[in-house]
């Protein structure tokens, strides 16, 4: 289960534990874990903060009584009584000051880091920060206990000095932190160490793996025809750009699109037409363009626009007159993205479904904020996006996040470098396009099509490289898995 700290905090309070009860649960556990990693012999270093996560490293100490320990409050004497309780039951000899970390560094095997909790936000004092730095110099095991110290639970954002670990121990729920590890590599591996505490059902963060997609992916029935699950349509490339729209074709592809139909400008019809035998081709010009897309909306069951329609004429009025008339879900992507910068207004006048595509420079660019700020609070910025405009925004990264009108959130866990490359995205465009139309649930449809994404790429490293994996065998990746799952 994935939790940010309101949620952490409602499940603690519904346990019917005590604060004491909960220190004791949690710093049991760490130490058992340690005792499962490490011989009795090992040496420990431990810091603790003045908070309760700093509790939770006191009860694990005690529990760890019988090895080499020595601990160091780093941010000061315990605040909370629970934590000054564990605190006074160590014996006073196994303290140190903070002048003496750089030899219990030395001295030490691991370090076990406990100096803040999910409650941490903001930037690290000067004292605190030269700690760290001594920390992650020393290059010894780190094991943090829930978050990283000098790492925010809710967000991707991560203090310049905050700990390196190489184990974090997730407290009972993995938090959003957990989930972003490909952005910030704060951690080399994350355990979700289990509380026994009970969960509420109503999560708002979903998650996403083989299992879950199939059984959200319908089955053909035995008299299905072309049309069963509707029709897609891509609109998009211009000239110069005619592979953009080529992927939209190979992603709605991928996932199984029975019925395809691609509106495209006349220029570039007959490279994307020679590339491409099971589509319905519909080539339009700026005096046609509203005869040829008003019959192939009125009929589709989901439309994409935007892929490669940079050097397109009639761009600005293409996307207009798809949002004007559609009712089903419309994907935009690319120059779609830029044309919104400044017009998102436009989202308040318009009925249907829309998902937004972009990557974080891309994102940063329509809400007029800063790379840097974005990256380091991408779900924040997302969401507030989201539910103001009533869109569904998927933020394409390494943790590709998917975020709904309603503020729900999947940060996606597959895929790899291998998408690293131009058209990936306009892949993931058709794809997305290709299981709404199978799937009438928008939010489950885009995540499922995000995960598949990334998952393709995994699955494809076992016959191809990283550095020239070729995305254009993704129906051939595809149809392995649906014949493993009897489709």
């Amino acid at each position: 289960m994935i939790i940010n700290t309101e949620g952490m905090k409602s499940i603690e309070k519904n346990s019917g534990l005590s604060t004491l009860e909960l220190m004791e649960n949690s710093g049991k556990k760490v130490a058992e874990k340690l005792r499962d990693l490490y011989p009795s012999d090992t040496k420990l270093l431990v810091l603790a903060g003045k908070g309760n996560n700093g509790g939770d490293a006191f009860v694990a100490a005690r529990y760890l009584k019988d090895w080499s320990i020595k601990i160091c409050d780093v941010d000061g004497s315990p605040k909370s009584r629970e934590a000054k309780l564990n605190h006074d039951l160590l014996k006073h000899s196994v303290f140190l000051s903070k002048n003496k970390i750089k030899q219990a560094a030395d001295w030490s095997d691991i370090i076990l880091d406990g100096v803040y909790g999910f409650g941490y936000k903001g930037e690290l004092s000067a004292n605190i920060s030269t700690v760290f730095q001594i920390i992650n110099e020393s290059h010894k095991p780190v094991i943090s206990i829930d978050i990283n110290s000098g790492c925010e639970a809710d967000t991707g954002y991560c203090a310049d000095d905050a700990i390196h670990s190489s184990i974090t121990l997730a407290l009972d729920c993995r938090k959003p932190f957990h989930m972003l590890r490909k952005e910030h590599h704060m951690f080399e591996q994350c355990e979700t160490l289990d509380l026994n505490l009970p969960h509420p059902t109503d999560i708002k963060y979903t998650e996403m793996n083989e299992e879950l997609f199939f059984h959200s992916y319908p089955r053909k029935p035995e008299n299905a025809y072309k049309g069963t699950y509707g029709k897609t349509l891509l609109v998009g490339g211009s000239y110069g750009m005619s592979g953009a729209v080529c992927l939209n074709i190979l992603g709605a592809k991928t996932v199984g699109s029975s019925y395809i139909n691609v509106a495209l400008p006349h220029d570039i019809y007959q490279i994307v037409a020679s590339r491409n035998v099971t589509p319905v081709f519909h080539p339009f010009g700026k005096d046609t363009m509203s005869s040829v897309l008003g019959p192939l909306i009125h009929d589709a069951r989901s439309i994409s626009f935007g892929s490669g329609t940079g050097n397109m004429e009639e761009k600005n009025e293409c996307m207009d007159f798809i949002l004007q008339h559609s009712k089903a879900p419309v994907v935009l992507d690319a120059e779609a993205l830029r044309m919104l910068q400044y017009n998102t207004y436009i989202f308040h006048f318009i009925k249907c479904p829309v998902i937004l595509t972009p990557h974080i420079g891309e994102f940063a660019y329509m809400i007029n904020q800063p790379v840097s700020a974005v990256i380091d609070h991408k779900i924040e910025y997302a969401s507030d996006f989201a539910i103001k405009n009533k869109v569904y925004i998927v933020l394409k990264g390494p943790n590709t996040v998917v975020i709904s009108p309603k503020g729900e959130c999947y940060i996606n866990q597959s895929g790899n470098q291998a998408l690293a490359q131009a058209g990936s995205g306009d892949l993931l465009t058709g794809m997305i396009a290709g299981i709404l139309t199978a799937t009438a649930d928008v939010y489950r449809a885009v995540c499922m099509a995000v995960w598949l994404h990334g998952y393709l790429a995994d699955i494809g490293l076992k016959d191809h490289s990283i550095q020239n994996f070729p995305i254009e065998d993704y129906p051939s990746i595809m149809d392995r898995l649906f014949k493993k799952h009897g489709y």
